[in-house]
Parts: structure tokens; sequence; C-alpha cells
């Protein structure tokens, strides 16, 4: 597969993307995803990362709540929180968001560049 390289953010944001990526991948056992505009080129308002788990870890994490009040409580206070560590870590205005694997794939087929495969070396 020949995969497009993560331009958007340049570097060394590109090297502390990954570090975070890392640290996620530790708490929840999958590796975050730059989406968005920042994914494509060097144009971007915010830098869009994404942590899309299995539905079955979605809902256990989030359990669904009636409609119109999603999103609830926890999910938005942990996006919100992780959002904040993300800006602190990278120095970037990270947008990140936690999704159902299903709804991710259904409503967001874009490019998506793994965050955490890399080590401090860039391999």
């Amino acid at each position: 597969m020949n995969e497009k390289p993560m331009v958007g953010v340049g570097m060394p944001a590109a090297l502390h993307l990954d570090a975070f990526g890392r640290e996620i991948d530790a708490a929840f056992g999958h590796l975050p995803y730059l989406v968005g505009t920042a994914a494509v080129g060097k144009t971007w308002r915010d830098v869009d990362v994404r942590l899309i788990l299995p539905d079955d870890e979605f809902d256990n994490l989030f359990p669904p709540v009636p409609p119109g009040q999603f999103p609830d409580g926890l999910w938005s206070l942990l996006c919100a929180a992780i959002s904040e560590l993300a800006r602190q870590r990278t120095g970037l205005p990270v947008d990140f968001q936690i999704q159902r694997q299903s709804y991710a794939n259904t409503r967001f087929p874009g490019v998506r560049h793994a965050l955490g495969l890399h080590d401090r070396n860039g391999q």
C-alpha cells in the first residue's frame, strides 16, 4: 500500500503527535489517528485526532443515551480533557474525539494516519 505521508503539521510536531499517540495507545489499547485537514495538507484550523474504538468497547465506556442527549457528560469531559493534554504535549490546537468504529467508518471515510507507530528515531 502506498500511503501518503503525514504532511500537515510538519516537524517536530509530527514527532510530538506520535509520542502522544503512544500515550493514548497505552491507556486505551488502540492507536489514535490524525484525520481531517491536517492529515492532508498544511492549511488547517485545528488538528483533528480520533480514537476509533470497536463498537462494543465504545458502548462499554459510553453506554447509549436517549436520542438528543449525545454526547454524554463523560464523553464530553474525556474528549475535552484529552484535547487539552494533547495541546500541552504537542503545542498544537488538537481536537481529540473518541468515536465508535461503525460511526467513524460510515460518516468519515477520509484519510487516517495512525499516530504512535514510530519510535523516537522516526522508525
